[in-house]
């Protein structure tokens, strides 16, 4: 049987794959190969342990980017770096969970998700003010708080299931596209020539 941090690792792959409503208690308890009593005994219903999965996502995203962040050269590498990985490093690969987690466990939203949405909005401030401060993004236009706001309103509204099924688009494809664009928007001369250099010898991010 699975212990405590893998059953919730698990079940966070599914909530990613398959949502928070249509996931049951019976596949989660299937999948980590125990029963459901013993599940129940753990948590006490699905939304504490969807609670704990995002907890734990939120913990490693925070790992993750700030490990990426002190290793990249500038933001800008860090970025593009983050949109051509499979990894999940950034707010989109979250963004269809959060929306079903604000519809049907509104409690587990208020408890956690906007605390979420708060800490990446942050990181996407730091990380403007950072790129002003190495020449790669325009400055002296727009403070990076309010930029950031903007941005992060954006990348929201583009991710919703209704936009993208209006547009026809997938997930990864309108938000890797809407990202690179909006970042390549507010760079300075030297960030345009550092993303059209990287998107030249990276093609298939765009395709």
């Amino acid at each position: 049987m699975a212990n405590y941090e893998q059953i919730l690792r698990t079940a966070s792959a599914l909530f990613l794959e398959k949502g928070c409503k249509a996931l049951t208690m019976d596949e989660i308890a299937s999948v980590n190969g125990m029963s459901k009593r013993t599940l129940y005994e753990m948590f006490h219903d699905k939304a504490q342990l969807l609670q704990e999965c995002i907890l734990l996502m939120h913990k490693d995203n925070i790992a993750r980017s700030e490990r990426d962040l002190a290793m990249a050269d500038n933001v800008l590498e860090w970025f593009l770096h983050s949109l051509s990985s499979n990894e999940p490093n950034n707010m989109s690969f979250y963004y269809g969970l959060f929306s079903e987690v604000k519809k049907y466990y509104p409690d587990v939203f208020m408890n956690v998700v906007r605390d979420v949405n708060s800490w990446h909005r942050m990181l996407l401030e730091r990380i403007i003010t950072r790129g002003q401060q190495e020449g790669l993004f325009l400055s002296g236009i727009v403070d990076a708080r309010r930029l950031s706001l903007q941005l992060f309103e954006l990348s929201v509204a583009v991710a919703d299931s209704a936009v993208r099924n209006y547009l026809e688009v997938r997930h990864d494809d309108s938000s890797t596209c809407l990202m690179l664009l909006l970042i390549r928007g507010i760079s300075s001369e030297k960030g345009i020539a550092y993303i059209d250099k990287y998107l030249e010898n990276n093609k298939s991010l765009l395709q």
